[in-house]
């Protein structure tokens, strides 16, 4: 099926995360994505990898970040490989790369250099801390940007150290804000004829999650305490029979309705509405609450509250994902076979469109198309 971006050529150099999940965006809508690996691959593809370190085939994040891509392995390093690599150049509309800066500049292929061979391209730098300023060459992690940006901040108990968010959110949210500036750079270039660089920061892009609490400093010169799970009662996680359930109490009118479902006269009384009741009352309230909770199984409790025009949820784990029927429903997650890995699930994108759009086949083998990609550009005459 055709996209909206078929005729497209990228370029991915990028690795890790950030720039692989824009370019696994930008070929979900259609466009060719070549993703050029280093001798050894991508060390992504070694992330949680089935059969272990020398696995290059099943690691989890690569099989969902490296999507619909062709893989062409260069080595840059020799006269050979940058030359195949500017013939790619010659023909790409977008390169997106993640090293840090100044290091494709000593291999001459630095956005300059490459935008007087080929002033139409769109060239995507993702980085930690962006092109420049005292921190552009520092070394980062997630944990990093996390804690430099204020988001740990705001993250935790109290009374206790500040946390990191699991997972990897802040590369896939910089994947994210990489794709929709990949989107407007090519609208851009429909009009000026003219790439450009996009240079785009992890750190100001984790930073931007707090424009909240920024605002609240700026304006008020007030700094809210971490709340955690819940400052007051029935508002936050709490135990259940097998889990975990995020309680919701609020609105007020909707009160009485906590007493209806944990079948609780006592937590129907109207003194728990007073201003302030539910922070100084929380323990007792607690007490009221969790009898009942931890009797009930999670998904249980979500659906009776629900019933009841209450919005719980409740946390779910990986395997539960999987079982979510509103998921199962929209085909959010699809089944692709891959030589090595089998034949997995892996989720789509999180938007439906009427006339389709989006379609994206399994994760490519390491070099796997290499011979088939060089054999297509164009032979420089004699």
């Amino acid at each position: 099926m055709e996209g909206p971006l078929t005729g497209v050529r990228v370029l991915d150099l990028s690795e890790y995360i950030a720039g692989p999940y824009c370019t696994r965006l930008l070929a979900g809508f259609g466009a060719e994505v070549i993703k050029v690996e280093r001798p050894g691959g991508d060390p992504i593809r070694r992330w949680g990898a089935a059969r272990g370190a020398d696995d290059l085939e099943t690691g989890p994040f690569h099989l969902y970040v490296n999507q619909g891509k062709r893989s062409v392995v260069l080595d840059l390093e020799t006269d050979e490989g940058r030359e195949a690599l500017w013939k790619l150049i010659d023909t790409a509309d977008v390169l997106v790369e993640s090293t840090r800066p100044g290091q494709l500049a000593r291999l001459g292929l630095d956005f300059d250099s490459v935008a007087r061979r080929k002033p139409d391209l769109l060239y995507l730098s993702v980085t930690w801390f962006g092109q420049n300023g005292p921190y552009s060459n520092y070394l980062a992690w997630e944990i990093t940007t996390y804690a430099l940006s204020g988001l740990m901040s705001i993250t935790g108990e109290d009374h206790r150290e500040p946390l990191k968010n699991g997972g990897y959110l802040g590369q896939y949210l910089t994947g994210h804000k990489a794709f929709v500036a990949a989107m407007i750079g090519l609208w851009e270039r429909g009009t000026s004829g003219l790439g450009q660089q996009i240079d785009i920061s992890m750190f100001e892009c984790i930073a931007s999650l707090l424009e909240h609490f920024d605002m609240q400093w700026i304006y008020g010169h007030t700094i809210p305490p971490r709340a955690g799970n819940g400052a007051r009662a029935a508002w936050g996680l709490y135990p259940a029979a097998d889990g975990w359930v995020g309680v919701v109490s609020g609105p007020a009118r909707r009160w009485v309705n906590i007493g209806v479902l944990m079948e609780s006269e006592e937590l129907r009384s109207d003194r728990y509405l007073a201003p302030g009741a539910q922070t100084e009352l929380r323990d007792e309230i607690d007490a009221l609450m969790l009898p009942w909770l931890v009797t009930h199984e999670k998904e249980d409790i979500y659906h009776r509250a629900q019933a009841l025009g209450l919005p719980f949820g409740y946390a779910a784990t990986p395997p539960d994902l999987f079982e979510v029927e509103q998921l199962e429903y929209r085909g959010f997650f699809e089944r692709i076979d891959h030589p090595v890995a089998g034949s997995l699930r892996y989720p789509t994108v999180a938007a439906k469109f009427t006339d389709g759009l989006w379609s994206l086949g399994r994760a490519p083998l390491l070099g796997e198309h290499t011979a088939e990609v060089l054999a297509s550009l164009p032979i420089e005459a004699s």
